[in-house]
């Protein structure tokens, strides 16, 4: 049944989204691993996290300890590690946190087939080939002189994009170049995700994406992760940035294409715009700026779920 607006005034809560996604957080590689942001113990049934692996050295063991945090607190108790869409309705219908392992960096694979495959046997779900400076697989969105990055992926990038999509681990371009973007997104039938980024147009950083490449995802069915970092929101990172970037996305390429990624634990405290205890008050600030309840339901959780359960088999 409807609820009326006084209703909604007096409990704002029984209308909001009851699954919030996040497509990328640094809380199992951050400083303080699990104690930063992101606080195990404080997440409920209705969050859904995406735990990214992030490799700044290109480094297997780095993986390969993060992996086994990852295991050890989220495969038994209250949280669930879920590597499909089955095992999130599990989870959910269980009453368990569901909570997803992801790759920020996969150079570390050095783009080997057989490496690329086992990381999706091993629960990896999505996964981007770079992170903010060149290996064997890409090259970064940004130059050494600040300016975008026009070169496309190296060889061994398109091999490993080859053997993401055979294996059903979702194709992330945050942090890739512009040229290398441009390649994977061309004629692009699978979706791809931009895990953490939000759009060049209100704020003109590399790490941000142009309105073609906005229009490129939607059009393979792919969603973007508004990130929550102000330098990438444009400077003031308030609730209006947020909201702003996220009716830019709709504007240019529809409601089924944003989503959140917050990079929480991946950007300092106070220089994050949103924390999670305050996603519930970002939801009502969307609401407020007039974006439905059926959208902010997309925004929150059905956009990227969508493409989880399609990729991800």
């Amino acid at each position: 049944m409807r609820k009326t607006a006084q209703t909604r005034a007096q409990n704002p809560q029984t209308y909001l989204p009851q699954i919030i996604a996040d497509m990328h957080c640094d809380a199992l590689t951050c400083a303080r691993p699990l104690k930063g942001q992101v606080k195990p113990r404080e997440l409920a049934p209705g969050n859904f996290l995406c735990f990214s692996v992030f490799t700044k050295d290109n480094s297997a063991a780095a993986y390969a300890a993060a992996r086994t945090l990852f295991i050890k607190t989220f495969s038994h108790g209250r949280y669930a590690a879920v590597k499909n869409y089955g095992d999130f309705l599990i989870a959910l219908k269980q009453g368990k946190v569901p909570c997803a392992l992801t790759c920020e960096n996969i150079g570390f694979t050095g783009g080997d087939t057989h490496s690329v495959l086992k990381l999706r046997a091993e629960g990896v779900i999505m996964a981007s080939l770079v992170w903010n400076f060149q290996n064997a697989l890409a090259y970064p969105n940004v130059r050494a002189d600040g300016r975008a990055e026009k070169r496309g992926l190296k060889e061994k990038g398109r091999e490993a994009l080859a053997a993401l999509d055979a294996c059903g681990i979702i194709a992330d371009i945050s942090h890739l170049s512009d040229g290398g973007a441009a390649e994977i997104l061309k004629n692009r039938k699978i979706p791809v995700v931009a895990s953490h980024s939000c759009a060049r147009a209100l704020c003109r950083n590399p790490r941000n994406l142009t309105d073609p490449q906005l229009r490129q995802i939607a059009g393979c069915g792919g969603v973007v992760g508004v990130n929550f970092y102000k330098k990438f929101l444009g400077g003031g990172g308030g609730y209006e940035e947020i909201a702003a970037h996220i009716k830019h996305i709709i504007n240019v390429a529809g409601e089924e294409t944003p989503a959140f990624g917050s990079d929480w634990d991946g950007v300092p405290n106070g220089e994050i715009a949103v924390y999670p205890r305050d996603m519930p008050q970002l939801l009502e600030f969307l609401h407020g700026q007039g974006i439905s309840c059926g959208v902010l339901e997309k925004i929150a959780c059905k956009n990227f779920l969508r493409v989880f359960k399609e990729v991800c088999k």
